[in-house]
């Protein structure tokens, strides 16, 4: 083999490799209801220029998710991802259709990406925490909620429904400092003895005191 038609070759392979994509990062351009636009951040090197590459629209986020279970995080415009692409096109598997040949013979292509957002340059990373898991922003939990252990919450707490206390089996209950409590409406009762409507007996004048209530 000559050495013209080894680097002719050579120049096949690696223009074949250079339209290979596996993983791009991107920046978010715009948020919508489902999926995201995004613009990679990293040009494409065509010889000795660097060519931007266009703005990718509709691209499906990637969340955590499992069964009836999911856990989704609010997407900022300027937020940076990682697109990953896909083998194959998956057109019509993202349309609803399993177990389909894809509807356009392409592999490896910008069109097939899914966003994974969350990565960041380093001068904005997130600190790695060393003993517990850290979360910021706000929630919003729909579902059963089931904690083990202690719990230490700071903040104002509103209940839109009942409150359970079932102490430890050995006596617990519970304990306020420096704090009162106010009823607007309905009662407090203690083993059977309301706050609002209990009387007492062994009324007496004078500096004695009533028996217990009833």
């Amino acid at each position: 083999m000559n050495d013209d038609l080894l680097q002719f070759v050579y120049n096949a392979i690696d223009e074949a490799l250079a339209n290979i994509h596996t993983v791009v990062i991107a920046r978010v351009t715009a948020v919508n209801e489902k999926t995201i636009n995004c613009k990679p951040v990293i040009a494409r090197k065509v010889g000795d220029a660097a060519i931007p590459l266009p703005e990718f629209l509709n691209v499906p986020p990637v969340f955590m998710r499992g069964g009836a279970t999911y856990d989704a995080h609010p997407i900022a415009v300027g937020d940076f991802a990682l697109l990953l692409i896909s083998e194959r096109c998956f057109d019509n598997w993202y349309g609803g259709s399993n177990d389909v040949a894809p509807n356009v013979h392409r592999m490896f292509d910008y069109s097939d990406g899914f966003a994974l957002v969350g990565v960041s340059p380093f001068g904005s990373a997130i600190t790695i925490p060393t003993e517990s898991i850290r979360r910021a922003g706000d929630s919003e939990v729909t579902g059963d909620y089931t904690h083990e252990g202690d719990y230490v919450l700071t903040g104002n707490v509103t209940i839109n429904g009942n409150l359970t206390v079932n102490g430890n089996g050995a006596g617990g209950g519970v304990t306020m400092q420096n704090t009162s409590i106010t009823l607007t409406g309905g009662d407090i009762t203690a083993d059977g003895v309301t706050l609002k409507t209990h009387t007492h007996g062994g009324v007496q004048t004078g500096g004695g005191n009533t028996g217990v209530p009833n």
